[in-house]
C-alpha cells in the first residue's frame, strides 16, 4: 500500500466512531478504589485464611469464584482444591459483595453523562463484569442502572470463557449484529480489560488508570489509549 493511500485509510479510520462500547463495571463505571479486594481478603479472613486485599488485584476482572479460590492457593490453603469448598467460599462472596455494593455502590463520577453522551451519537452501550448475575443486578439495581441508557450486561457466568478471553466480546458483537470487532471498544481498568480487548481484536482497547491499577501498571499491556476517566472516551470516539 502506498504512503498516501496509508495516510488516507488512517484518517477515515480517525473519523469513525464504534458501533458499540463496552465498559467494564467496578472500577470504571462502578466506582472502586480496592473495596472488592478487602471483601475478598475478609472472605478467606472468615474461612480462616489470611491475604492482604492487594494480593487480589492482578485478579481483579476474572470471574469471582476464579479469584477467590486463587486466593486460598495464594494463602496456602490446600481446600482451594476442594470444589465443595470453594463452592461455599464463592456463595459467602457473593453475600458480602451484594451487603458492600447495598451501601457503597456508587457511580464513577461522570460515568452516566458519559454513556449518555454516546448513545445519543447512535452508539450502543454495553456493560461487562467479572461478577455473576446475582452480584451485577444488585449493583445494577442499586444505581437504578437496568435499562435505559445501557443496551445490555454481560456477566462472566453467561459465557464459557471470561476474561482475558474473548467470549464476552464475541457473544455482544453477535447479539448487536456487528461483524467486524474493529467496530468495538472495549474499555476497563484491568489487565484482563486490555487482554480481553486485544484479543478479540477490538478497533479501540482502552484502559482506565483510576481504577483497580494506576496507569505504570496498565502500560505494559497492549492498548490504544490510556485515559484517566471515561469521561475522555467522546472525545476519542467523536473525534471531527
Amino acid at each position: 500500500m502506498s504512503e498516501p493511500l496509508v495516510r488516507l485509510v488512517g484518517s477515515y479510520w480517525a473519523r469513525m466512531k464504534p458501533r458499540l462500547v463496552m465498559f467494564d463495571m467496578a472500577g470504571t463505571t462502578v466506582f472502586d478504589r480496592g473495596g472488592v479486594a478487602r471483601v475478598m481478603s475478609g472472605v478467606l479472613e472468615e474461612f480462616g485464611a489470611k491475604l492482604n486485599p492487594g494480593s487480589f488485584t492482578p485478579l481483579m476482572g476474572t470471574p469471582t469464584i476464579n479469584a477467590i479460590k486463587q486466593g486460598f492457593k495464594r494463602a496456602f490453603d490446600t481446600r482451594w482444591e476442594d470444589n465443595d469448598f470453594i463452592a461455599q467460599a464463592s456463595e459467602r462472596l457473593d453475600e458480602r459483595l451484594i451487603e458492600h455494593f447495598e451501601t457503597q455502590a456508587t457511580e464513577v463520577p461522570g460515568a452516566l453523562a458519559t454513556m449518555d453522551l454516546l448513545k445519543q451519537n447512535g452508539i450502543f452501550i454495553v456493560l461487562d463484569t467479572g461478577f455473576n448475575r446475582r452480584v451485577a443486578d444488585a449493583v445494577l439495581n442499586k444505581l437504578k442502572w437496568s435499562g435505559g441508557i445501557i443496551d445490555y450486561t454481560i456477566t462472566s457466568s453467561e459465557v464459557n470463557r471470561a476474561k482475558p478471553h474473548p467470549d464476552m466480546v464475541f457473544e455482544i458483537m453477535k447479539r448487536f449484529a456487528v461483524d467486524n470487532p474493529a467496530h468495538v471498544a472495549k474499555v476497563g481498568d484491568t489487565p484482563n480489560d486490555l487482554l480481553m480487548g486485544n484479543i478479540s481484536g477490538c478497533g479501540w482497547n482502552i484502559g482506565v488508570t483510576e481504577g483497580s491499577h494506576v496507569r505504570e501498571a496498565l502500560i505494559p499491556y497492549p492498548h490504544t489509549h490510556l485515559v484517566m476517566n471515561i469521561k475522555d472516551c467522546p472525545g476519542i470516539f467523536l473525534e471531527d
